[in-house]
């Protein structure tokens, strides 16, 4: 940095919060972001069309505090909603928030700090997921901690680390938590000009997914820190838990075919991707018509070749890694999923 260029503690953030039907969870989402020690924001909402009145409180925060602007928009969808975000996103530096997840008041901060000490174009730190009944009393035992001075690993290549670090028990044993990206968009915190040219499929599922290689792609290095300073919300009736129509993972299969041609090009195992080409399984016992069918078959032809792209040694590592990560979600989602 040079002596002409400002400081990041100085910067605005933009925190983009794409908002549908989250009126029971909304307001304490964005008091937590409007409570930030770094209080140079931009809180961009957007409401993609909400029917229970989220829209109206989006409004009501807008006109408490000036550094909330509010966008309404027709339902496209998570992807077209972090889009209008990142249009409307002025700060040199973005983040994103689900609109019924919180955030320790320090996170923002804590993300700035390690990006401008490491020089990195990205950051990220840890979180916590918990059942909505939780949530209240997890913040709180935050907001009574010290300032986080948790370690920070910086590294290069964060995309091979997206595709290679994902086993929740190799990398706990090998010492590797802090080189683990989920493939979620929120605590994180991206240098804005990454997203220059990119921007999330519309009407698709899995759009996290569909922009994390071409992301972490252009990134020189990541700043890593084991603070966990994001409250996940484990809710029955997310997406995640709840869509399981055809459409849902034949996006998931396009998404991760792109992630393992992305990888290949640029000599990284895709391991992950392959574990998400996984989802063509699940697709085939989806079929409910025809469509659905001739859908699976062109994804299950897709799989399979780019499957037997790979040499037998790459194969049989993505394909043990693949089984080791099948097991881990199968406990993920006898306990964390079942929280409420």
């Amino acid at each position: 940095m040079t002596t002409d260029e400002p400081r990041l503690d100085e910067a605005v953030v933009s925190v983009i919060v794409p908002v549908y039907n989250a009126i029971d969870y909304l307001t304490a989402c964005i008091e937590s972001i409007l409570a930030q020690t770094h209080e140079r924001l931009q809180v961009i909402l957007i409401d993609d069309g909400s029917t229970d009145g989220s829209g109206a409180v989006c409004d009501e925060l807008a006109a408490r505090d000036a550094r909330v602007l509010t966008i309404h928009q027709p339902n496209g969808g998570i992807g077209a909603a972090q889009n209008a975000g990142l249009d409307a996103a002025t700060g040199s530096l973005i983040t994103f928030c689900d609109n019924d997840d919180r955030m320790a008041p320090t996170m923002i901060a804590r993300l700035v700090q390690i990006l401008e000490d490491a020089d990195a174009d990205m950051s990220c730190c840890r979180w916590i997921s918990v059942g909505a009944s939780d949530a209240g009393a997890c913040l709180a035992a935050l907001e009574s901690m010290p300032p986080p001075v948790g370690h920070v690993e910086v590294f290069a290549d964060p995309a091979a680390a997206y595709q290679t670090v994902f086993s929740a028990f190799l990398r706990r044993v090998g010492g590797r938590e802090l080189r683990y990206f989920s493939e979620a968009n929120w605590g994180k915190l991206y240098r804005a000009q990454l997203f220059e040219g990119i921007r999330f499929p519309e009407g698709r599922y899995a759009q996290d997914v569909a922009v994390a290689m071409p992301l972490y792609l252009r990134m020189r290095r990541v700043a890593s820190c084991s603070d966990a300073l994001y409250l996940w919300l484990q809710r029955g009736d997310s997406v995640s838990h709840s869509l399981r129509a055809t459409s849902y993972y034949a996006d998931i299969v396009d998404a991760h075919s792109r992630a393992f041609e992305a990888a290949r090009a640029n000599g990284i195992l895709p391991a992950r991707a392959y574990f998400g080409l996984g989802a063509v399984r699940r697709e085939r016992r989806s079929i409910a018509s025809g469509a659905d069918r001739a859908a699976y078959e062109r994804d299950r032809r897709r799989v399979r070749g780019l499957t037997r792209s790979l040499s037998l040694a790459d194969r049989l590592r993505c394909f043990a890694l693949s089984l080791l990560r099948r097991a881990e979600v199968v406990v993920y989602d006898m306990t964390v999923h079942r929280r409420r």
